[in-house]
């Protein structure tokens, strides 16, 4: 069963919904993005090659889950 991993960067200061980027849950290395992070995206790590999909919790917290 796939691990989630939740998103506690403490570098953002500005709103969850404008997230260009995110530390990878497997490796920590940051992965910038093209657009903003949003609910139900599929990501890939650039340094690891590790694949998750995003959730957005009730909180507005990411949730990462590997696929």
């Amino acid at each position: 069963m796939p691990l989630d991993y939740y998103d506690d960067d403490e570098k953002d200061s500005g709103s969850k919904a404008s997230r260009k980027d995110f530390d990878c849950p497997e490796c920590n290395a940051n992965n910038p993005l093209d657009d903003a992070l949003k609910d139900g995206q599929e990501l890939h790590c650039n340094y690891c090659g590790c694949e998750f999909l995003v959730k957005v919790g009730d909180n507005g917290r990411f949730k990462f889950r590997e696929i």
